[in-house]
């Protein structure tokens, strides 16, 4: 017969002075040592578990903390490293110490030794010790401690708590686009959702694009996960960098960007289907709809000398031609710099199958001559791409202009209206 587990029994002082029998230490509630250790994901998500119903000690309840009672003269670190890897299989990634406190109930009276990791490698649940479990955001974790405490053992709540508390503030909303919130996640991730359910699934076709072609692509872009279902929350590593300035952009940047726009638009045709995303029989409806809202709300505010210039315009982006996957919005905004150099594409929400000049335009017509001169050599420009970049450049301020009609905004319709005109002028001098 195997001799029964021996625990250490501690002082008040945190000391171990004894040794006993497990089941004696449970019968009478001695004072021991036990490890509790978070388990985050490289997304900052939790790891949350339901514990067996034959646990000795809050059987059938969730915990988010994987951790155990001590041997006798155990290192409290070697000791939550066992019952990390015991518990659920967590291994191979290093604790880290997130100090120490005390914990008594009527179940259970200890000395607890705090752990944070890091882990992204799978789990595996010890049977008799956990019966379910998945991945919470923090904020989510936080709602299920207030809405249903009762659900999870008492001791991780109380020595957590205020350590999750600290995470969950650390959630700050940003100004973002018309199409979604966004928040900044503890300085470190990026959480998004729809502000209308019909926005769902474009942001659902990012998390299953972007993971496909990120292999692909030179210059860093986010990959978004969905972290929560309902309400549909979306999240990705920040990507380092700023808005960019076009006119200090670097030759050497153009040659990057230029290869970047190359590999996204020879993504295989098999690899976009699979994403799901806005396809070539879409932007066919697109280009549609675009022109229609421009002929009606911006068309009859373009001078009358302008106004064949203009009809020529819509004319020539509505014809679809070459199709390939786009960003679909590519722009100083939306292109990163860090240390003097291009460090990233953020904003994927217009993401589809359309013409691969549209990508070109911004690139090639409103930054410096230097930096568009290699996007068109490492890209490869086509004569026929860069006529039709033109086009869209020139199409950009229309866009503003109609926005600014539909919210009946005078101002910003008058000063869009003088970008469509010069933009018109400029064309039409161009060609």
């Amino acid at each position: 017969m195997a001799a029964e587990e021996q625990v250490g029994v501690y002082d008040d002082a945190g000391r171990e002075v004894a040794a006993v029998p497990r089941s004696r230490m449970r019968a009478e509630n001695l004072r021991h040592g036990a490890t509790a250790v978070v388990v985050r994901d490289r997304l900052g998500r939790v790891y949350v578990h339901r514990r067996t119903t034959t646990k000795d000690v809050y059987p059938g309840l969730l915990d988010f903390a994987a951790g155990g009672v001590l041997q006798a003269g155990e290192d409290a670190h070697d000791g939550a490293v066992r019952e990390a890897a015991e518990e659920l299989g967590v291994h191979g990634v290093p604790l880290v110490a997130a100090g120490e406190a005390d914990y008594a109930d009527r179940s259970s009276r200890y000395r607890a030794f705090c752990y944070t990791t890091t882990y992204d490698g799978p789990i595996c649940w010890q049977p008799e010790e956990v019966s379910w479990g998945d991945w919470f955001t923090v904020g989510a974790l936080c709602r299920l401690l207030e809405q249903a405490p009762d659900d999870v053992v008492p001791d991780s709540r109380e020595l957590w708590a205020a350590q999750l508390t600290a995470w969950n503030e650390q959630r700050v909303e940003l100004e973002g686009g018309s199409d979604n919130h966004t928040w900044l996640v503890e300085g470190r991730w990026v959480d998004r959702s729809p502000r209308h359910d019909d926005l769902a699934p474009g942001l659902l076709a990012q998390t299953r694009l972007l993971p496909a072609i990120v292999g692909r692509l030179p210059i860093e872009v986010p990959v978004p996960v969905v972290v929560e279902a309902d309400p549909l929350v979306v999240r990705h590593r920040w990507v380092e960098g700023a808005a960019c300035d076009p006119s200090a952009l670097a030759g050497e940047d153009g040659r990057e960007v230029g290869h970047f726009l190359r590999a996204l638009h020879d993504v295989p045709g098999s690899v976009v289907r699979a994403a799901a995303v806005r396809s070539a029989v879409d932007d066919h409806r697109t280009r549609e709809e675009l022109v229609s809202r421009l002929r009606s709300s911006a068309l009859p505010l373009v001078p009358p000398s302008l106004l064949s210039v203009a009809e020529r315009l819509l004319g020539a982006v509505a014809a679809v031609g070459e199709q390939t996957l786009c960003h679909g919005d590519l722009t100083g905004d939306h292109l990163l710099v860090q240390a003097g150099r291009v460090s990233g594409v953020i904003d994927w929400g217009d993401a589809r199958v359309t013409d691969p000049a549209l990508d070109l335009a911004w690139l090639l017509h409103d930054t410096n001559e230097s930096f568009s001169r290699q996007v068109r050599s490492s890209y490869r420009v086509t004569p026929e791409q860069s006529t039709r970049a033109a086009q869209w450049f020139a199409l950009m301020p229309w866009h503003a202009l109609a926005r600014a009609v539909d919210q009946g905004d005078g101002e910003a319709g008058r000063r869009s209206l003088r970008e469509v005109t010069s933009a018109l002028a400029r064309w039409n001098a161009a060609t």
